[in-house]
């Protein structure tokens, strides 16, 4: 394997792993927002 394809893969590899990351912190505010608007409903909003 060229040089050239060995950075690709890595450039590949790092944008799939921030992606992948950016993806679990979405889910988290996701959930977190689910859990504001329990609470809120919880007090009668």
């Amino acid at each position: 394997m060229s040089d050239a394809h060995g950075v690709a893969r890595d450039q590949l590899r790092a944008f799939i792993e921030r992606i992948e990351r950016l993806e679990e912190e979405k889910k988290t505010i996701a959930d977190d927002i689910k859990d504001v608007y329990g609470e809120a409903k919880g007090m009668g909003f």
